[in-house]
């Protein structure tokens, strides 16, 4: 048996070692059949065949099929076929068993022989004499032996192939099992049991004689038989049939499995039967709708998922999920369920699409149809000891629980038209939210609460009452509360949003929901607003639960979680993000949530929670969710680079391959293959190709499961593949691939140094031969470069100078002599660039520029009586005046016509005025000579403003808005009468921007509004 040994024994170790560290979770015994989690896959899927007459889980965690068209190995996903035209050594492709033994082997039988998995297909084992065996089941010893058995009798494997030992039986078998120091042999009629190395026979008599013995199996301390006339176990080395009467007596059992929580499961002829200990607890026909038709064998996987195969509805999945649904099954008459409400007895009130049903001791009875109502939609119910109010879509009635019928008093008509989305008990009366606003039932007719364009007028979805007696209204348009005679808004929450739901909680503060997926959580006027963005799942909050420090929410998309101190937390900054996790989802594509459908409506009675169990409508029934239940997948999934493709051909991989590629072999495919079987669809994989890219890519189709490579260079590569299962627990460690792709010639070291000697000594050979001729080109270019050379200099003196001359004449004034303003702009940056690093010196500290703007007074008066050639020889005598009383380094320009801008280097502030005053004076004095020989004597105006004109703020004005401050100061004091000078100064109280948005408005106006001071002189 080496043969099949050293390698599978490894892979064996490894997948049991990965189970004894994973809390799988059977399926939970008080469980009904329809009540678990259930998927199926037939001949749609990739099934072979619709028969499956034998399902293992393989060491590598695949769950293997054997079907009547060969035996297919699934991951969850996808199907690989094996029959003989894939393994052309398998024997028949009719498989009646399937089975793994210690070493991790897969073993197959067929009606034409055994056969063993091995090198990626399936291999026959015969006899050693190459007859046909028709094989029914294997077993192992606990010595590792295989048994086989078979038309022939027990056989044994010895030297590759199934050979019969003497003593064995030799009657035909149908099964074989090992027990301890034990073996049980079945076959018609009869039981072989071997111990101590010798063989019993125990015949079956009386009606047991012509049973046929299908399988064995050990169960609560006993050896169970599966026989063609019933279920037997041993007792007082005596075989017994277990009978209940009038419901298992002698069907034809065909499979038989123990699950972890102690459920024997049979798979008898016409139904599936559930026993725990010695009682019957289930019995699923066939016909039921939910059933998995003549089940032929089962198994339990590493998740604690069962899987039933089928005669004739393929292959299916169950676990436990963590909810209760009671529908069809319990007897409900319309799953569609608008509204649940529970009694003072315990029962629950369903409110359907179709009439009213009450749910109690398991089962629904239907009170109402939907033709009896005023519409057939019972939306909202509030239950009571004599009656349970009722409304539809279209009115309200009562139904009478003494007499079982629908009472509807005329007082009730005025809300005919209405739908009432909720009914509660307020102050003595009954208040009903409604489509067309708030009512209140006071016992003899219907009183409107708020005309229709009033606040709670119209379109109200629920009302609550709170603990200490506020009425809150939910709307469309936001939440309300009860002043005592209107309704008044509730600030600061879900303003103009349409609330669905509303729940005080036990520390007083209020939930609320709306219909655009916002939790708010508050008391008071103090709310807090929480969406997707903070953390919860996309979910519009139907109605919400509290239980053990979590809260509940429902709503179309499902049920989440959310743990209630989480929520200071993330408000302080503790986390991230709060912890909101889905259980149920409607779609199922959601990690860690339970597919199935929920949750309807949004108004009263639309879930309750009791005892910490949340009871919920749906579109499937009810939904009863019971927290402690839940139990999370903590198996994490097992996964394999299990194929690739090369020139459009997949190829197998088993595990340890590593590949050497020839160096065309460029365009790759891989297939991997996860194997969480929970809820693959939720399965999330990751993959990343070192050597390539090493970062970790998202597969795009996670349910595809294969990447794609095009192109690759040559070198060598690590495939790693991970994956997380249902619940997001990821693999410790990822499965890899490791493949080397050939180079081609040109890619190889050697071609490269061959081509990087070639390369260098053409680039050797290049240089010489262009050394030389440069060479000889250097010896002519000598010559000719001294003689230009000389040109050149003489030429570049005489371009200096041109340069000179004709940059100083742009920046003065043809006229004057003085610098024009293009000089200014050119120079004045660099200097107050260096004034203000100067500013922060201590000798600086009272230390400003000063811009002065003069203009001669009348000065076109000369100009008009003199002539303008009179008026240039004013200006040229004005501008050399101006020159000889500012001091070496101040800046003396002409600004324009007969104005002129002096830039004054820093001096003290409190000199200002002085030099101002200085300057008006000596122009007032001095006598102006003109060609002709006439003295004229003429005045000026100045207009004064100091830089920077905000201290604190070098920067808030510019250069240029300081002379517009100088400007206007220039108009203030020609309008004041000429021959003097103003000083415009900001106010110590106006802010820079404010003076800087106000530069464009009159003098005046900056004085009125005491931005700026002016002095006079």
């Amino acid at each position: 048996m080496d043969r099949f040994g050293t390698q599978s024994l490894v892979v064996l170790g490894l997948f049991v070692a990965t189970l004894a560290g994973v809390p799988a979770h059977a399926l939970a015994p008080d469980k009904a059949f329809h009540q678990y989690v259930s998927d199926t896959w037939s001949l749609e899927e990739g099934l072979p065949q619709i028969s499956v007459n034998a399902v293992v889980q393989g060491p590598r965690g695949y769950i293997w099929a054997g079907t009547q068209a060969g035996v297919a190995r699934f991951d969850g996903v996808r199907f690989t076929v094996f029959d003989p035209r894939t393994s052309p050594e398998m024997p028949g492709m009719f498989i009646q068993t399937l089975f793994v033994d210690s070493r991790g082997s897969i073993w197959a039988g067929t009606y034409k022989g055994a056969a063993v998995f091995r090198d990626g297909e399936f291999h026959g084992v015969d006899d050693g004499f190459g007859r046909e065996i028709d094989a029914f089941q294997f077993a192992e010893t606990a010595d590792g032996e295989v048994l086989l058995a078979s038309d022939q009798g027990l056989m044994r494997l010895a030297d590759d192939a199934f050979v019969q030992f003497s003593g064995d039986p030799e009657d035909a078998l149908r099964s074989v099992f090992t027990h301890r120091d034990r073996i049980f042999a079945g076959g018609y009629g009869v039981i072989h049991v071997q111990r101590d190395g010798a063989w019993q026979s125990m015949p079956l008599k009386g009606e047991l004689e012509p049973a046929l013995v299908n399988e064995f199996i050990d169960y609560d301390g006993r050896i169970w038989a599966a026989t063609t006339r019933g279920l037997l176990y041993l007792e007082d080395d005596a075989w017994k049939r277990f009978e209940v009467p009038g419901r298992l007596e002698d069907p034809v059992i065909e499979a038989l499995h123990a699950d972890r929580d102690g459920n024997l499961w049979l798979g008898a002829a016409g139904r599936l039967v559930r026993i725990q200990g010695r009682e019957l607890i289930e019995s699923v026909p066939d016909e039921a709708p939910y059933a998995h038709g003549s089940v032929l064998d089962m198994t339990e996987d590493h998740e604690g998922n069962l899987w039933l195969g089928s005669r004739w509805d393929g292959l299916a999945r169950l676990w436990n999920g963590w909810v209760f649904r009671y529908d069809k099954p319990e007897g409900l008459h319309n799953s569609l369920v608008w509204t649940v409400a529970r009694d003072a007895q315990g029962n629950v009130w369903t409110g359907t699409m179709d009439g009213l049903a009450v749910y109690r001791d398991g089962r629904f009875e239907q009170l109402t149809a939907g033709s009896e109502q005023p519409h057939p939609h019972a939306y909202s119910v509030l239950p009571e000891e004599d009656r349970v109010w009722v409304g539809t879509r279209t009115g309200l009635y009562w139904w009478n629980r003494a007499e079982g019928r629908i009472d509807k008093p005329p007082a009730f008509s005025p809300l005919d038209s209405a739908q009432v989305n909720g009914i509660i008990r307020f102050r003595g009366d009954y208040w009903l939210a409604t489509t067309e606003g708030v009512w209140r039932w006071d016992g003899e007719r219907m009183h409107r609460m708020a005309p229709s364009g009033d606040l709670g007028g119209r379109d109200v979805r629920l009302l609550y009452k709170t603990e200490d007696g506020t009425l809150l209204v939910g709307t469309r348009r936001g939440l309300l509360y009860w002043q005592g005679d209107r309704f008044e808004r509730v600030e600061g929450v879900a303003s103009e949003r349409d609330v669905t739901a509303i729940m005080e909680l036990s520390d007083g503060r209020l939930a609320a929901g709306t219909l655009d997926e916002k939790l708010y959580i508050g008391r008071g006027s103090t709310w807090h607003e929480f969406g997707v963005e903070d953390g919860l799942p996309v979910n519009s909050p139907f109605a919400f639960g509290e239980a053990d420090g979590r809260l509940w929410v429902a709503g179309i998309r499902g049920i989440y979680e959310l743990p209630l101190d989480s929520i200071q937390s993330y408000l302080d900054g503790e986390i991230e993000a709060l912890p909101g996790r889905m259980v149920l989802h409607e779609r199922g594509d959601v990690t860690g949530a339970q597919k199935g459908y929920c949750c309807n409506g949004a108004g009263n009675a639309k879930g309750f929670m009791h005892e910490g169990e949340f009871w919920l409508p749906t579109r499937g029934g009810i939904v009863h969710l019971v927290p402690e239940r839940i139990k999370r997948n903590a198996a994490p999934p097992r996964v394999h680079v299990d194929r690739i493709r090369i020139d459009a051909q997949w190829r197998e991989l088993e595990p340890g391959t590593s590949l050497d590629l020839p160096a065309d072999k460029r365009d790759l495919a891989f297939g991997f293959a996860v194997m969480s079987y929970q809820d693959p669809t939720s399965v999330r994989v990751e993959y990343r190709l070192e050597g390539f890219r090493d970062e970790w890519q998202k597969l795009d189709e996670p349910m595809q499961r294969q990447a794609f490579y095009t192109n690759l260079p040559s070198g060598r590569y690590s495939l790693q593949l991970r994956a997380s299962n249902n619940a997001g627990i990821w693999v410790e460690k990822p499965a890899s691939l490791e493949f080397r792709i050939q180079p081609y010639l040109w890619e190889t070291v050697w071609f490269q140094i061959f081509l990087l000697i070639v390369l260098l000594m053409l680039i050797w050979l290049g240089f010489n031969y262009r050394l030389r001729s440069m060479q000889r080109r250097q010896r002519m270019l000598e010559t000719t470069v001294a003689e230009r050379t000389d040109e050149l200099r003489v030429a570049n003196e005489h371009l200096r100078d041109y340069s000179a001359r004709l940059e100083t004449a742009s920046m003065t004034d043809p006229l004057t002599g003085l610098w024009n303003r293009r000089y200014l702009a050119s120079q004045l940056p660099a200097d107050l660039a260096h004034f203000h690093r100067e500013l922060s010196k201590p000798e600086m500290g009272r230390s400003v520029m000063t811009f002065a703007v003069i203009d001669i007074d009348h000065f076109k008066e000369v100009n008009d009586r003199y002539g303008h050639d009179a008026g240039d020889e004013v200006l040229r005598q004005f501008s050399r005046l101006l020159v000889q009383l500012v001091r070496t380094g101040d800046y003396v320009v002409r600004w324009g016509g007969e104005e002129f801008l002096i830039v004054f280097r820093p001096m003290f502030a409190g000199e200002v005025n002085r030099v101002a005053a200085r300057l008006i004076e000596e122009i007032r004095g001095y006598e102006f000579l003109l060609d002709s020989g006439t003295v004229v004597r003429l005045t000026a105006s100045m207009g004064v403003a100091e830089y920077p004109p905000f201290r604190d703020h070098p920067s808030a004005l510019s250069w240029s808005q300081t002379v517009t401050l100088a400007d206007k100061a220039l108009l203030d004091i020609k309008q004041d009468g000429r021959d003097g000078w103003c000083r415009v100064r900001p106010t110590s109280w106006v802010e820079p921007v404010t003076l800087r948005e106000h530069l464009d408005q009159p003098l005046r106006d900056l004085l009125e509004a005491e931005e700026i001071s002016v002095e006079r002189g």
